[in-house]
């Protein structure tokens, strides 16, 4: 669990959390029982020391399973990781309001911008494993991205962002928007 632990504290953005509480076993195992599940020992770690994480901005996941070609994307921003918190990521809150639109064989983990989430597949083949879920997509819309928790955290990169610069920036305004701004700044002075 080390590697994992030194790979969440890279990409956890630690800024904006608020809460820092850890679980004990019997949280993990109450959780377990209510939902019917049996987590796998990598993201109950995750569940019981961490929880309720944003990434840092400038970390993408990358998958490391080839995803099929209509899948246009080769990396994914995740907005946020759920936890037991109580807070707008609780993982609880996620559950029972996707229950109904989600696979019955999977449970949301995570999300991204735009309302698609990350999964864990709770059974048979798919136990265990991660998977994305597309919210517009039609027909099949569910896809293998990563073996473990483990692996899908590991595959976080940094990736380089661009910075917006405003210093060379040149705006064309009409005349008449022009000449309104002009003789509205001269009022305030």
């Amino acid at each position: 669990m080390e590697q994992l632990k030194k790979k969440l504290e890279e990409i956890i953005d630690f800024d904006i959390k608020e809460i820092d509480e850890i679980w004990d076993e019997d949280d993990i195992k109450t959780f377990e029982e209510k939902y019917q599940l049996k987590l796998p020992q990598d993201y109950a770690f995750y569940l019981q020391h961490y929880g309720n994480d944003y990434i840092r901005e400038e970390y993408r996941f990358i998958p490391s399973i080839e995803l099929p070609k209509k899948i246009k994307q080769t990396q994914f921003e995740i907005d946020s990781i759920y936890g037991l918190n109580n807070d707008e990521n609780k993982i609880d809150n996620k559950i029972n309001f996707y229950k109904d639109i989600l696979p019955a064989d999977l449970f949301p983990i995570a999300d991204l911008p735009g309302g698609d989430l990350i999964c864990i597949g709770k059974k048979d083949d798919k136990q265990n494993k991660i998977y994305i879920w597309f919210h517009e997509m039609a027909e099949e819309n569910v896809f293998l991205i990563s073996d473990s928790f483990e692996s899908f955290i590991k595959n976080f990169q940094s990736i380089k962002i661009e910075k917006n610069i405003l210093d060379n920036v040149k705006l064309n305004l009409g005349d008449k928007l022009n000449a309104f701004l002009n003789h509205a700044s001269k009022n305030i002075k």
